[in-house]
């Protein structure tokens, strides 16, 4: 037990002892100072873990992650239109082509993007407050602070860059809040973006994108944790 707690309990003890033998020698007690030391003992043993301070600490944290719904990138999608379900309609096709149909292969592969570039976005997720993580495709750099002004998030490391970019409701347009981006070196590791999102298509240099992300809060994360 905590040395000064104990000797207030002892001090009340010896209080209230004191006021028993003084109220046996005198007609005209005095009740009322019995009670303080009990009271304040009482007080310095409230260990109630919302009213401290690492307590109250905590309890912000909750309530800041609390405040975005965490989604996957399935949830950008409508059912039946998203990314797998197009492959699986044009990959029998896909295999039926040979190698030296170079010509018949380009024109499929250019109708599957096509549709991949019209996906219909997810109407329900317009102004909700979510949480996303990907990776990212840069399309502005700051390069005073050395930071990403402005980029795409994405589903799969290279989307945009090293392979074909990804259906128009798996792209979105993000813009980080100032000095709350990431730095160029760490465009390699996925990150999670948390912020508005709103249905909003635009064209940007490197691909259309179905949905867009202003004022976003960008942090890396460790790709074990993706």
């Amino acid at each position: 037990m905590n040395r000064r707690l104990l000797s207030l309990l002892v001090l009340g003890f010896a209080l209230n002892a004191c006021s028993d033998s003084k109220e046996a020698a005198s007609p005209n007690p005095v009740p009322a100072q019995q009670a303080e030391p009990t009271q304040t003992a009482m007080t310095l043993t409230n260990t109630n873990p919302e009213t401290t301070p690492l307590g109250t600490e905590l309890a912000s944290q909750a309530q800041s992650s609390s405040k975005y719904e965490a989604l996957n990138w399935e949830s950008l999608e409508l059912p039946g239109q998203g990314l797998a379900d197009i492959m699986r309609k044009y990959q029998p096709m896909l295999d039926q082509i040979s190698d030296e149909d170079g010509e018949a292969g380009d024109k499929l592969m250019a109708q599957m993007q096509s549709e991949l570039n019209t996906a219909p976005t997810n109407p329900a997720l317009n102004g909700k407050r979510i949480q996303l993580k990907g990776f990212v495709s840069p399309l502005e750099v700051d390069d005073q602070r050395g930071s990403v002004k402005e980029f795409l998030l994405v589903p799969y490391f290279g989307a945009c860059i090293h392979v074909p970019p990804p259906p128009v409701n798996q792209t979105i347009l993000v813009r980080p809040q100032a000095d709350k981006s990431i730095r160029m070196e760490q465009i390699y590791e996925p990150v999670t973006v948390s912020g508005v999102i709103s249905v909003e298509a635009a064209q940007t240099k490197l691909a259309p994108v179905g949905y867009q992300i202003l004022e976003a809060l960008v942090e890396p994360l460790k790709p074990s944790d993706y």
